[in-house]
């Protein structure tokens, strides 16, 4: 069963339990994450790009921006209706209410799909559906990217045992907002995910090529509302030299991508 859409109203998109907020204030601008979709999307002129779950339409208006024929869709009326004004002055964007699931455009569509902070909001069975419409809707060799976070791993394993060090760093706002932010995103997320689960889920939709992997900028450049002055500090500075090592990444790391490609 599908979260209630009230729970995604005007109060949530414009606020930080929306990655990406802060940067969208700033004249709809994309955050470090975001950015980074945009990029592995590559829009440009003849590619058309939906955005699966398109809140509130940021990446949509940088990929027009680019060249891209652009189109979103969202069960959040809120959300549609932040998209519209994000995308008021793209001709030809097309912003439509509905459900992921049982996507309204016929097959091969689309040359990209962007699925992006939508997988931990459904349950298993809607995951699963709405991966088939992607693959439905998909030009043959066309590309599904996929991000989700947080690592499930990390909030069960990694962040009972940070906690005690990071306060003993002198973190402790840090860890309050990490600690007030997880226990928030429990009313919205029902199916986070891990590295391996969220590839094995992909390649069972039946895409091709699959690759998946964890962020090696586990603190987001410490400009993350949730990693800001993290940068700063001694214990964290050693981060970026242990995410190297594989097994530390799996540990640390909270942003996961998959990218298959439709047969």
């Amino acid at each position: 069963m599908p979260l209630p859409p009230e729970l995604y109203d005007r109060t949530y998109f414009l606020s930080d339990r929306c990655e990406g907020y802060e940067a969208f204030k700033a004249r709809w601008g994309v955050s470090r994450i975001k950015g980074r979709q945009v990029a592995l999307l590559a829009p440009e002129p003849g590619v058309r790009i939906l955005d699966a779950g398109c809140g509130r339409g940021e990446v949509l208006l940088a990929c027009a921006r680019a060249g891209a024929a652009v189109a979103g869709i969202d069960y959040s009326e809120a959300a549609i209706e932040i998209a519209h004004e994000t995308l008021a002055g793209v001709a030809g964007s097309e912003i439509v209410l509905g459900s992921v699931v049982a996507l309204p455009w016929p097959d091969a569509t689309f040359d990209r799909v962007l699925w992006a902070d939508v997988v931990e909001h459904l349950d298993a069975g809607d995951a699963r559906r709405a991966l088939g419409e992607f693959h439905r809707v998909l030009r043959p060799g066309g590309v599904l990217l996929v991000h989700t976070s947080p690592n499930r791993v990390f909030r069960r394993l990694t962040w009972p045992l940070a906690r005690p060090l990071l306060r003993a760093a002198g973190l402790s706002a840090n860890v309050e907002r990490v600690d007030a932010w997880l226990a928030d995103a429990l009313r919205y997320h029902v199916n986070e995910q891990t590295l391996h689960g969220l590839r094995r889920l992909v390649r069972r939709a039946g895409f091709a090529d699959v690759s998946a992997w964890l962020d090696p900028d586990a603190i987001r450049g410490g400009e993350h509302h949730l990693t800001a002055g993290l940068d700063s500090s001694r214990l964290v500075a050693s981060v970026p030299a242990l995410i190297a090592w594989r097994p530390v990444r799996l540990l640390l790391s909270n942003d996961l991508y998959a990218v298959g490609r439709r047969r």
